[in-house]
């Protein structure tokens, strides 16, 4: 049952302990863009890559070449995602509580900010990502995970601790908790959550993309790795070290790269 603006309390499985070892290839990685600033998230439309500088209070978008073309002002955005239409939505206020009783929310780009979840629903929008319906999920780390219908009205609140990255496979969701000591996986189905645990210690897990194999590759901010994860059996192996504090991952539509989000303002372009 939908229980419309209420928390939702689900069932809580573990993954399987045992699951097929997982296939580990080495990543190709060049350097995309550099700045003195914070990147948190990133999409892709119409053959440029959106990028939100959180620390610069602005989206911005470059052609794949790296050419600048525009800076559009917004406090402290988070994810930047395609919705119904090919409009772009763009979480903001993606800080800190202590901040309000500044406004956090998401807003369509249309093609200036407008509205689409404003008021006190959130207090942090930080991941997100559509589903098959068109229904958009809002990871907020202090008070949950958020689904709204097409129009922008909540339909449920699932009351789970520190989530972060969100993506969709089809209506199933799957979350990175961002404070968590096994650091975990949430996948959704239904009323049902199901852990994958990366193992300790806590790595930071922050945001993640579903690649073009049907796996989950994991950007780990403290530990600085990207991992590759099996969505249903939780395998996992780990594609790169030494990251700078990433931050989140997408791939560009129809081939095998991925940009790769850094907090120490480098974002990469990681060929697989």
């Amino acid at each position: 049952m939908i229980i419309t603006g209420q928390p939702l309390v689900l069932s809580i499985t573990g993954a399987p302990a045992q699951a097929t070892p997982i296939r580990r290839q080495t990543p190709a990685v060049s350097t995309f863009r550099t700045a003195d600033t914070w990147y948190e998230n990133l999409e892709f439309d119409h053959n440029t890559v959106w990028l939100s500088n959180l620390t610069g209070n602005a989206v911005e978008q470059y052609r794949l070449d790296g050419t600048f073309l525009q800076s559009i002002p917004l406090r402290a955005p988070g994810a930047i995602r395609k919705g119904p239409g090919g409009v772009l939505y763009v979480n903001f206020g993606n800080d800190s509580p202590e901040t309000r009783p500044q406004p956090s929310g998401v807003v369509r780009l249309t093609p200036k900010p407008e509205v689409f979840i404003g008021g006190d629903t959130l207090s942090s929008a930080n991941g997100a990502e559509f589903d098959a319906r068109g229904h958009l999920y809002v990871s907020d780390p202090f008070t949950g995970l958020y689904e709204f219908d097409r129009r922008g009205a909540m339909v449920r609140h699932l009351d789970i601790a520190y989530p972060n990255g969100i993506v969709t496979i089809g209506t199933t969701v799957f979350t990175n908790i961002v404070i968590d000591p096994q650091s975990a996986i949430v996948r959704i189905t239904g009323n049902r959550q199901t852990r994958l645990e990366l193992g300790a210690p806590d790595k930071g897990l922050d945001d993640l993309a579903v690649g073009p194999d049907g796996k989950l590759y994991v950007t780990a901010y403290t530990s600085g790795e990207l991992i590759k994860v099996d969505p249903w059996t939780g395998a996992h192996c780990t594609l790169l070290t030494g990251l700078k504090n990433p931050t989140a991952a997408r791939f560009l539509p129809g081939t095998r790269t991925m940009f790769l989000t850094q907090a120490s303002g480098t974002v990469l372009k990681v060929r697989l």
